[in-house]
């Protein structure tokens, strides 16, 4: 993958590739509910997640590091999805994103949602799904240097990625469905949701608790060695 080497280019795709996604993930829910344009919007958001992550290469040339890095954070994500009930999804992507730069991070979140959904079932909430997690690993990295002060910024993330990723898919859930998003509908469609957005939160945080410290050493230690 080609290193962007122009410093305002890179700053410019950091900001307006995620601000678009957003954009995207709704228009999604509104005209693509029905047929195959899911598939092409599936399409779009993948390669706005690579082109975001060649954003966050640097001139030193450890984007190949990164990209493996990122690879084996999304085959763990994906064989995550096939625990039942609680799974670690969203920790994963969440610690990738911490540890490995906010642009793996966004890969890390779009990428195991498309891979795994070929067994889960793709169809139009898949896009969104994609730019959920990928904002959510995004924005862990973003956050790293308050996050690795300690265990409890990153519970604390990972609650808040929960509720975060049960608004964002009620947006696309009541878009789908009526055409528009109303308050009145969307207030019934995030109190129906409710349990799963409990669960949410409590597995991010119960996988956060067991996995960011070990995995947070590691990965110190690999960022330090190798300058990530």
């Amino acid at each position: 993958m080609r290193v962007i080497e122009n410093e305002g280019v890179r700053k410019a795709i950091r900001i307006t590739v995620p601000a678009a996604l957003f954009a995207v993930a709704v228009l999604c829910g509104v005209f693509a509910s029905d047929g195959r344009k899911y598939v092409v919007i599936t399409v779009v958001v993948a390669l706005l997640a690579l082109l975001l992550f060649a954003a966050g290469f640097d001139k030193r040339r450890i984007g190949s590091r990164r990209l493996v890095l990122g690879a084996v954070f999304a085959a763990l994500a994906v064989a995550g999805r096939f625990i039942p009930l609680l799974k670690p999804l969203t920790s994963l992507v969440i610690i990738s994103g911490v540890y490995a730069g906010a642009e793996t991070g966004f890969l890390v979140g779009a990428i195991s949602v498309l891979v795994s959904n070929v067994w889960f079932g793709n169809g139009p909430w898949t896009p969104v799904q994609m730019v959920a997690l990928g904002l959510i690993g995004f924005f862990a990295g973003v956050l790293s240097p308050v996050l690795k002060k300690g265990l409890f910024p990153t519970v604390i993330y990972g609650a808040v990625c929960g509720v975060f990723y049960s608004m964002f898919m009620d947006v696309w859930t009541v878009a789908s469905s009526t055409g528009s998003l109303s308050p009145a509908e969307y207030g019934a469609a995030l109190l129906s949701a409710l349990p799963f957005t409990v669960s949410y939160c409590v597995s991010n945080v119960l996988y956060l608790l067991l996995l960011a410290p070990p995995f947070g050493r590691k990965l110190g230690r690999i960022s330090e060695k190798y300058g990530l």
